[in-house]
């Protein structure tokens, strides 16, 4: 009887090639009703997987992705890369800042309703965050963090909620005293005055 193959990580668990290729196939096929040229090359992407084994593991050695930005499998892979290499970023901090704490930080704003408003507002993101790291109360404090901007659409009126997410490493004297500490209100209130609006923004943090 024949052996069903699966790929798996180091620990154990199952990689989803199936899940994401079925996912692939749905979007080559939404592509081809569009008579868009590149859903030929969606379709093809991760047709064919070789591995060879090393050691107790297997390793992927030849395939052939497509690289389209909305590949359901393009999109798989590159966060695997991602997770990856932050944790090679997260454990190079810590070796060299062992008493360092992390938060983790969300940053929202309005909704926005159209492709234009969302392209502005997500530039106006940007240039607040930047700001935020700037101020005293955040850079005394600050030894680095990572950055991610995430869009979620409404179900209900097709608004999109585009927002940060974002690892902050800071000193372990951030949370001795309360001129270097900053509680969630405090951070709603820079981040209001960064972005410049007349409201107060959505933000949460938390320890970790």
């Amino acid at each position: 009887m024949s052996e069903i193959f699966e790929d798996k990580t180091e620990n154990g668990k199952v990689r989803p090639w199936r899940e994401r290729k079925i996912e692939n196939v749905r979007y080559a096929e939404y592509l081809a009703i569009l008579e868009f040229k590149r859903a030929h090359d969606v379709r093809g992407c991760g047709e064919v997987l070789r591995f060879r084994k090393i050691g107790e593991h297997l390793k992927l050695y030849q395939t052939w992705f497509c690289h389209k930005r909305l590949c359901p499998l393009c999109n798989w892979r590159k966060s695997m890369k991602n997770s990856s290499q932050l944790k090679q970023i997260i454990a190079e901090a810590v070796a060299r800042e062992p008493k360092g704490r992390f938060l983790f930080l969300t940053l929202t704003v309005k909704n926005a309703h159209s492709a234009e408003e969302l392209k502005v507002s997500l530039r106006a993101l940007t240039k607040a965050f930047n700001k935020l790291t700037r101020y005293k109360k955040v850079t005394k404090n600050l030894l680095g963090y990572l950055r991610s901007t995430e869009i979620t659409v409404n179900e209900q009126d097709g608004s999109y909620n585009q927002h940060l997410h974002v690892l902050v490493f800071v000193k372990s004297s951030y949370f001795k005293n309360s001129n270097n500490y900053l509680a969630q209100a405090e951070w709603a209130k820079l981040w209001q005055r960064a972005l410049k609006v007349d409201y107060e923004p959505v933000v949460h943090v938390q320890a970790v």
